[in-house]
């Protein structure tokens, strides 16, 4: 990509991005998902909702807010305001012959719909069905693979054209090349620890009060929601790091023995095999524990992410 078009891309989405900062992360935006017809024509079900705060607001606006229903519970809504009295705002959906039950403040509206679209939300609501998810990943693995065999056809009639032999049959050297440690798993469980954080400010931005896996269900039942899902992704954080932090020291222990000649005589190395950092090998177990267990936690809290009832 042109220079100048990655300077103008970053110019642009710099500002945008500041723009649309989540209310989660200390934004004023939050993203939303409308279901119900209460809205029609205006939003119909299914569409993605931007809404972010504004200092005041009108009649006519349309505006996401908390409704109490009862019994403490709450739920988020996207209607209109049609009212304004000395005690706050009278709202009601488009669609709907009566007004919503109450007067809301400032303080209960969680902002100004800014931008809606259609089917957007619906597509985003695919994805927390699995079958859809691994449909999905066998689609991306097969088509990795016909790129893949596209780029050695390619590769083969160039060698053919330069007269050279083909790859598969290129002298191989005998020296082995010592196999490099596999460190995959620990950089997907950073990536799964950050995205389950940020799917959770979310859900709990929304209204919604997530059950939590393990650690986290336990600190929601003492301490404030974002408090905890901060502190569990700090605890998270330390565990992933720790257990990166003594496989590389075994390796590099390891290696210095090799190093100095001194042969290992740990007995699980050999039942792993010599080349096998059997540290790596125990932090790998965790961490794909870990993956498993925040893949179920993200999907039983997406059915909730930014959910909208009218």
């Amino acid at each position: 990509m042109n220079k100048r078009i990655k300077i103008i891309l970053i110019l642009i989405m710099v500002p945008l991005a500041i723009y649309l900062w989540p209310s989660a992360l200390g934004g004023s935006t939050i993203i939303l998902i409308v279901e119900g017809h209460s809205m029609l024509p205006t939003i119909l079900p299914g569409s993605l909702v931007i809404a972010r705060q504004a200092p005041e607001y009108s009649v006519g606006e349309i505006v996401a807010y908390v409704m109490s229903s009862g019994a403490g519970a709450e739920k988020n809504v996207v209607h209109r305001i049609i009212e304004k009295t000395d005690n706050g705002f009278v709202i009601r959906g488009d669609n709907n012959p009566v007004k919503d039950p109450g007067v809301y403040t400032n303080a209960d509206i969680l902002g100004k719909v800014i931008f809606a679209t259609p089917y957007v939300g619906d597509m985003l609501s695919l994805l927390r069905n699995p079958l859809v998810l691994v449909i999905a990943g066998g689609f991306l693995a097969a088509v990795q693979m016909v790129q893949k065999r596209k780029k050695e056809k390619k590769e083969r009639l160039r060698r053919i054209r330069l007269g050279l032999l083909p790859f598969e049959k290129q002298p191989q050297s005998t020296e082995k090349k010592p196999k490099k440690p596999d460190y995959t798993l620990f950089f997907a469980a950073i990536a799964f620890n950050v995205i389950v954080y940020i799917v959770m400010l979310y859900s709990i931005s929304s209204g919604n009060r997530p059950e939590g896996d393990a650690v986290t269900g336990f600190l929601l039942r003492g301490i404030i929601p974002t408090f905890a899902a901060t502190v569990s992704f700090a605890l998270y954080s330390v565990f992933i790091i720790g257990l990166y932090f003594l496989a590389k020291v075994y390796e590099v222990k390891y290696q210095r023995k090799e190093i100095s000649g001194r042969k290992s005589k740990s007995h699980v190395r050999l039942l792993l095999g010599k080349e096998t950092n059997p540290m790596l090998a125990v932090a790998s177990f965790f961490w794909l524990l870990f993956i498993m267990m925040e893949l179920f936690h993200l999907m039983a809290i997406a059915k909730d992410l930014g959910t909208i009832f009218d």
